[in-house]
């Protein structure tokens, strides 16, 4: 691509907290993203079982794993309707035989709306270029699936996340400022679990932490396991103020969101059929709560809904999902961000200064 400037978008308010919890920080992060001037439900991407642990020495084992896996990594260019290159960014194959590559969401982005681009193609590490469709995209977890004619290539086995222990020797591969194709670095898992606000819209949950340098044009890379050659991350950004603090999406939220995507376009999440907005200090102590009151109240409950069928009114306070507080490091599309129509969460809310729970079972949005 032309142009070697790397544009890093400066997003306010990284919050870090570890799965035990934690202290949160604030941070300007930047999208690993580089800008120049339909199948059987329940497809099923496999879960890995982890192979014996290599014995060979550090080297050794990052040498093997790019040697293996380098193949399966591509360069994603992301064109404007005017088919000019806008963005470029990396991917991976997932499924050989049906040619689908798995990517960032702010790869295939329009760089200028909240659209995609308007069309794509993927560079292989041997520098032969494919045409790619999008088969669907999900903001809430910048996780995006493209697909490209199924020919010789070469798939990437999605770990198990959950086993990959921190300080686990860690490879990234990926096109970093769009020019440096088939950049390989390396470091370990520094933590799992942590959380990240990549917009004020957007809180990206269960991210590996890594000192694997992620550099803009990394984003949609595989994050790898040199152990036991295997996906454990998807590489989406990193933290402009300190060095080595970089993350990627974890396998298992890549797979289960890829899962929707191949199956259904998109990710259709669960559906509680309520307008709100976020409980202000004055609302709070208008309607006599305790100072320090948190939380969202409800504007509109939607007719026919899971909300009326709950019993859930106009005014209601709900506080919490499934006990966790519903905050400004935990909203409400944050905590439902996993669940399908058909989940059940128990909502806690305060009704004329009276606390209760309801269970909801979780319905499907209107198309």
């Amino acid at each position: 691509m032309s142009g070697g400037r790397a544009a890093a978008l400066l997003l306010v308010g990284v919050l870090i907290g570890g799965i035990s919890g934690g202290a949160t920080a604030a941070y300007l992060t930047h999208r690993a993203a580089e800008s120049p001037s339909q199948p059987a439900i329940n497809v099923g991407l496999p879960i890995a079982t982890p192979p014996p642990a290599a014995s060979g020495t550090a080297d050794e084992e990052i040498v093997g794993v790019v040697q293996d896996l380098l193949p399966s990594v591509v360069t994603v260019i992301n064109y404007a309707s005017n088919g000019q290159p806008q963005s470029s960014g990396s991917g991976f194959v997932v499924d050989a035989a049906k040619g689908y590559v798995i990517t960032n969401n702010h790869v295939v982005e329009d760089t200028r709306t909240s659209g995609a681009g308007s069309s794509f193609d993927v560079v292989f590490s041997n520098d032969k270029k494919a045409s790619a469709k999008l088969i669907g995209r999900d903001p809430f977890t910048d996780v995006a699936v493209l697909q490209v004619a199924a020919q010789g290539l070469k798939a990437a086995t999605l770990a198990n996340s959950d086993e990959v222990p921190v300080g686990a020797l860690t490879v990234a591969i990926g096109s970093p400022l769009g020019e440096f194709q088939n950049t390989v670095t390396h470091g370990i898992v520094s933590a799992k679990g942590r959380r990240v606000a990549e917009t004020s819209q957007v809180i990206l949950e269960d991210l590996i932490q890594t000192d694997a340098p992620i550099n803009p044009g990394n984003s949609g890379g595989p994050l790898l396991w040199a152990a036991t050659h295997q996906v454990i991350g998807v590489n989406t950004l990193g933290v402009t103020q300190a060095t080595g603090i970089n993350f990627a999406v974890s396998s298992n939220t890549v797979r289960q969101i890829a899962d929707d995507i191949i199956a259904n376009g998109r990710v259709v999440r669960g559906y509680i059929g309520i307008q709100y907005s976020p409980i202000t200090p004055r609302q709070a102590a208008q309607l006599g709560l305790p100072t320090g009151t948190i939380g969202i109240i409800v504007s509109q409950v939607v007719p026919g809904s899971p909300a009326e069928q709950s019993g859930i009114q106009v005014n209601d306070i709900i506080t919490k999902v499934n006990d966790q507080v519903i905050d400004a490091d935990h909203p409400l599309s944050s905590l439902l961000v996993k669940n399908r129509p058909g989940d059940k969460v128990k909502l806690t809310l305060i009704r004329g200064g009276k606390e209760m729970t309801v269970d909801v079972t979780l319905g499907q949005p209107a198309q």
